[in-house]
């Protein structure tokens, strides 16, 4: 009896200590969260606000520096929006919110939406994006809210980590009953102990206070449960001159 008694105080002992661990990551991802927040808006709201009292003071002075001025706190603006956004669909995600399907639009007609929204990313750096995509998949159909999620993370991490007047290449491909859109970037390769940290939620290469690039670490994140609402899945591929990330969608029969 007192060694039944014994394996179920361990048990309890073993339960309070998996809380507790839970608890503290819990603890841990909640003030992560909050820092980056702070850290993504604050520096934005702070150029924008010295940068529009600089240019209301140029206004009349030095019209063309006061457009200067307020290009600045329009990319700050843009930049502000992307943080929103990133938010918007994670929480969307976190909500497990169902994909319905009830707006279904093609592929090409998704990436199209997506490249316009990113083209100015793209520009800023001179990257060359190319495009192969044959007509069998660019008339595929699926949730278009999904579709828009999936290619303005991709596009939007190709052209954070890529180096100026580097090069993006997606390639599309049909196999049985499966879709494949591969992204492929000439970026720095990511290491192969975080192939898939950077797949979770708040996760980048980098500590938050000493990155290089803007970010909060949901993008891969968004896209890879967004690939999987639809029934496929994304997956990385790390090259020796760059990385592969990879879309993989089933392809529904007609109805």
């Amino acid at each position: 009896m007192m060694k039944g008694h014994e394996a179920l105080m361990d048990d309890h002992t073993s339960s309070n200590e998996e809380l507790d661990e839970k608890s503290q990551e819990l603890e841990e991802l909640k003030n992560t969260f909050i820092a980056l927040v702070s850290h993504e808006l604050r520096t934005p709201l702070n150029l924008m606000a010295g940068y529009l009292d600089l240019s209301m003071d140029e206004i009349e002075n030095d019209p063309k520096q006061a457009k200067k001025y307020l290009d600045i706190v329009g990319a700050n603006t843009n930049e502000m929006m992307r943080v929103v956004q990133e938010l918007t669909d994670f929480t969307l995600l976190q909500r497990g919110r169902e994909l319905t399907h009830l707006n279904p639009i093609s592929i090409e007609d998704a990436f199209l939406q997506s490249y316009n929204l990113l083209k100015p990313n793209l520009m800023k750096k001179n990257i060359n994006l190319g495009v192969e995509i044959p007509d069998e998949v660019r008339k595929q159909r699926f949730d278009g809210e999904s579709l828009i999620i999936l290619f303005r993370n991709l596009l939007s991490n190709a052209a954070k980590f890529s180096s100026e007047g580097g090069k993006v290449l997606i390639i599309g491909k049909t196999e049985e009953k499966k879709l494949s859109l591969a992204v492929h970037d000439w970026a720095n390769p990511i290491p192969e102990n975080k192939s898939e940290t950077i797949f979770e939620d708040f996760r980048q290469l980098e500590n938050y206070l000493t990155r290089r690039y803007e970010g909060m670490g949901l993008g891969l994140a968004v896209a890879r449960r967004t690939a999987r609402f639809l029934g496929g899945n994304l997956e990385l591929t790390v090259r020796k001159d760059g990385n592969t990330f990879e879309i993989m969608l089933p392809i529904k029969e007609a109805e």
